[in-house]
């Protein structure tokens, strides 16, 4: 009889311990935990529960997810790592709540009493704070990404990041006219903001809601508008409209001829193939831009930054880039004839070199041992030149003439060098490898092996 108790004691408290931990989960624990004043855990999503009274409960870890709470009461409560995801909390009492923690994430806070509330850690992010008392509050360690801190009442005494105080004072003091030059403004909630004539230069956007905005005269040199969100309701230059919408949606072949991108942020765009013949880029900020196969004849980029932007079998004829940056910047198979650049443009030797060949001429001059692989030298005349050693690898020779050059021991690997001549060059030791030679005139006598 003692055996077969044992039995049944060991068999049945794990399965007891099973089924008050599923009831639990299931939003039923509170049968048997007396919920309230104990709601540790408890589900509460989607219910309708306003103005329930949950003063001083125990509410840590519990779900409210979509659940309506309106003038609900919750002053004195352990509300720790709760989660009131996208749930209706107007009106509602949580002074003194201890909110650490706490998922606030697209929760409507309009014209809740929080003072006194201990909100650390807290993330409210999409929180509808219209109103809501965030009087004496710390909040710096609070997520505000994109809530709404329209009405919302605070004072001397409310502590806040900097960048959230400033778009607290712009969205309900205005920020027309104010100098918000290089301000942090990524994930502000600036809807319906009064931002005409002020300076936000270099001020960083990103993911910035502006729909509603006026910014009309705003200065935007160089601003970060990736990912800013903006409507046909905002009022917004249309040179910036337009550097929204390049940098925003990736479009091949754009016609942008001859427009006014002077000092725009560019980073990253995607201006694959773009006509951007006489286009004013001067300043413009184009690190990693997609410029493959881009028109830029006679566009002026001056002192733009171009680092590690892909130029590739671009036309620079008559491009300007007196003291641009192109550290990192690929022009493999660029058309470098005309182009206009001096000492104080930042370029790789190799571009550098040929940009000299192709518009000064290279004959008789010493490249040996000099790298100019994959560089467009197409119809230079290298005639007599010292190429022994040189990397001409993946180059342009399309026309080039190379009449009593030395190519000794030069690599042209992949070289293009259609119709090029090569009579009476010296070419021991040369690498052909894949290089094309239609139609080029090689030394009498000369059989590629």
């Amino acid at each position: 009889m003692q055996a077969k108790f044992w039995r049944i004691l060991i068999i049945g408290i794990p399965i007891l311990l099973f089924l008050i931990y599923l009831l639990s989960v299931l939003g039923l624990g509170r049968v048997f935990l007396h919920c309230p004043p104990h709601c540790a855990g408890v589900r509460f999503d989607g219910q309708e529960l306003g103005g329930a009274d949950y003063s001083d409960v125990t509410l840590s870890r519990a779900s409210f997810v979509g659940a309506h709470l309106q003038a609900a009461n919750f002053d004195g409560a352990d509300l720790y790592f709760a989660n009131f995801q996208d749930a209706d909390l107007r009106y509602t009492d949580l002074r003194r709540a201890n909110l650490r923690a706490a998922l606030l994430i697209g929760t409507n806070l309009q014209d809740a009493d929080l003072r006194g509330a201990v909100l650390a850690g807290a993330r409210m992010q999409k929180a509808i704070l219209t109103g809501a008392d965030l009087r004496g509050l710390d909040l710096s360690t609070v997520t505000l990404d994109r809530a709404d801190l329209h009405g919302a009442v605070i004072d001397g005494t409310t502590v806040l990041r900097p960048k959230w105080r400033t778009v607290w004072e712009i969205v309900n003091e205005g920020g027309n006219g104010q100098n918000l030059a290089a301000m942090d403004l990524q994930n502000a909630y600036l809807v319906g903001a009064n931002l005409a004539g002020a300076d936000l230069g270099r001020a960083r956007l990103q993911n910035a809601d502006l729909a509603g905005a006026d910014l009309t005269g705003a200065r935007l040199d160089l601003a970060v508008l990736h990912q800013t969100y903006i409507d046909d309701t905002t009022q917004i230059g249309d040179k910036w409209r337009l550097v929204w919408d390049i940098v925003n949606h990736a479009q091949r072949g754009r016609s942008l001829a001859g427009v006014d991108l002077f000092r725009a942020n560019l980073t990253g765009a995607v201006l694959y193939g773009a006509d951007l013949q006489n286009a004013n880029l001067a300043g413009a900020d184009l690190t990693k831009a997609d410029l493959r196969q881009a028109h830029l004849s006679g566009a002026n980029l001056r002192d733009a930054e171009l680092r590690d932007a892909s130029l590739r079998e671009s036309v620079l004829t008559g491009t300007d880039l007196t003291g641009a940056n192109l550290e990192g910047a690929d022009l493999t198979g660029a058309d470098l004839h005309g182009l206009i650049w001096d000492a104080s443009t930042t370029v790789a030797d190799k571009w550098r070199l040929g940009w000299k060949i192709v518009n000064e001429g290279g004959a008789n001059l010493d490249l040996s041992g000099r790298y100019l692989s994959y560089v467009n030298l197409a119809g230079a005349d290298l005639s007599g030149a010292n190429l022994q050693g040189a990397n001409l690898q993946g180059a342009n020779l399309e026309d080039a003439n190379l009449a009593g050059a030395d190519l000794t021991d030069a690599i042209l690997v992949a070289a293009r060098l259609v119709d090029a001549d090569l009579s009476g060059a010296q070419l021991d030791g040369v690498q052909w490898g894949q290089a094309n030679l239609e139609g080029a005139r090689l030394p009498k006598g000369f059989e590629l092996r």
